[in-house]
């Protein structure tokens, strides 16, 4: 079979980028505050609700339904399109974070209701009210400085012996962010999926 134009620029693509982050290590990718409530109020992240993210999503809520976790924290949980999947999880408690005041606005509008809360909060120096048995990172530990650093700092939240899920598109920077995570964290398991966009990695993992 042979591949399109498109397939074989977003592979040679990949293949210089991760080339470039083995040369000059991981890279995060940096977006401040007022830049998500913009890109979130003008809809630009509507997409997140579209078939080719269902794949990720997927994934997280499989391995959601096996753990059975009566309480979840979703890190970096945008306006909720993950949130919208979980709630027919029999969880007694939900909390989603962002640093986007706009994203949870709409999450809460969407989806707050007695066991589910949403709430402002920068991920790297968040400190939660009690643990959880599941903590999730869809999509978002290469936005850290240090994703490393702030995936352990999390670890002290979990209700034990929780375990922590991680989901990422493949590419050079992830693939790097992957390396710096997985030096405290042990996977007890993963699955690649490939969509049309490209493929997304997820991981369930717990502390060494």
């Amino acid at each position: 079979m042979t591949r399109s134009v498109g397939e074989r620029q977003l592979s040679i693509k990949s293949i210089l980028a991760l080339s470039f982050y083995k040369l000059a290590g991981y890279r995060p990718l940096l977006v401040p505050a007022a830049a998500w409530d913009r890109q979130f109020r003008s809809g630009e992240w509507q997409h997140l609700n579209d078939i080719n993210q269902i794949g990720g999503l997927s994934l997280i809520m499989g391995y959601c339904q096996f753990l059975a976790p009566a309480s979840i924290l979703d890190v970096g949980c945008g306006s909720g399109s993950l949130t919208k999947n979980l709630r027919v999880l029999d969880y007694q408690y939900y909390l989603g974070i962002d640093i986007s005041s706009e994203a949870v606005s709409q999450a809460t509008q969407s989806y707050s209701d007695n066991r589910t809360k949403f709430a402002v909060a920068e991920a790297t120096d968040f400190v939660p009210e009690r643990t959880f048995d599941t903590i999730i990172f869809n999509q978002c530990a290469y936005y850290f400085d240090d994703p490393r650093q702030t995936i352990l700092r999390y670890t002290e939240f979990l209700t034990p012996p929780g375990r922590i899920i991680v989901s990422m598109v493949d590419d050079g920077r992830t693939r790097a962010a992957w390396a710096m995570i997985l030096q405290n964290m042990a996977v007890e398991d993963s699955v690649t999926v490939i969509q049309s966009t490209g493929a997304t990695i997820t991981k369930l993992l717990f502390p060494k």
